[in-house]
């Protein structure tokens, strides 16, 4: 099912107001174009019934995917590394297979929405990104502004990262062996995936690799 709200939008170029329908949870059933108007950047745009500014309404959203076994809660900006959500919980009693992120800004969700539609590992991709952005950062000499999840290719035996770099976030895409994912991966059924079984939604990112590495190297 999808939760819809009314809100009074004033545009910022004629000053009109508009009452906008707001999509705050959905899944591919209720609104069947959601994944690829989140993936191309159409979801969010609004434009001007008067004038035709358009611009981004950034809003929360609960993507949610039963078959595919994930939720993900996008809050913008939130700083929050976990959330629990008791409204949620008790709408989808039976979560306790299902993995429940949280992130903050969009490219991140679109980066959830492609790697747990995709069936893959996001802590594990995680940890390989982190691993490659190390190289990156040695590579390019300049610290990594922001990274994300591009594409796996299981006939080349790759996996794909794009990263930004430096102050001018420079655009940067670092391919390695997919061997970098599958020995995350293994790591991740050794020491995380007793993570997933908690009630709530929690951050999966550079931040949380960092200190799974942090925790790994200590045990």
């Amino acid at each position: 099912m999808s939760e819809k709200i009314m809100k009074t939008v004033t545009c910022p170029k004629c000053l009109e107001k508009s009452d906008v329908k707001l999509i705050c949870s959905a899944n591919q059933k209720s609104v069947p174009n959601i994944k690829r108007s989140v993936l191309n950047d159409s979801f969010f745009k609004w434009k001007c019934p008067k004038c035709s500014f358009e611009k981004q309404l950034l809003h929360p959203l609960l993507y949610n995917d039963l078959e595919n076994r994930f939720m993900v809660y996008y809050i913008p900006q939130t700083k929050k590394r976990f959330l629990a959500d008791e409204k949620i919980e008790n709408e989808y009693p039976d979560l306790s297979d299902i993995k429940k992120r949280l992130v903050s800004n969009v490219s991140e969700l679109k980066e959830k929405i492609a790697i747990l539609d995709s069936r893959h590992d996001d802590m594990a991709m995680e940890l390989a990104k982190h691993a490659v952005a190390r190289i990156v950062e040695k590579t390019a000499s300049q610290k990594i502004a922001e990274g994300y999840f591009l594409e796996m290719d299981q006939e080349e035996n790759t996996v794909s990262f794009q990263f930004f770099v430096g102050a001018e976030k420079r655009p940067y895409i670092q391919t390695t062996r997919l061997e970098v994912y599958n020995r995350s991966l293994e790591l991740v059924k050794k020491h995380f995936a007793d993570m997933d079984t908690h009630d709530g939604f929690i951050r999966i990112d550079s931040e949380w690799a960092k200190e799974a590495f942090r925790i790994y190297k200590n045990k």
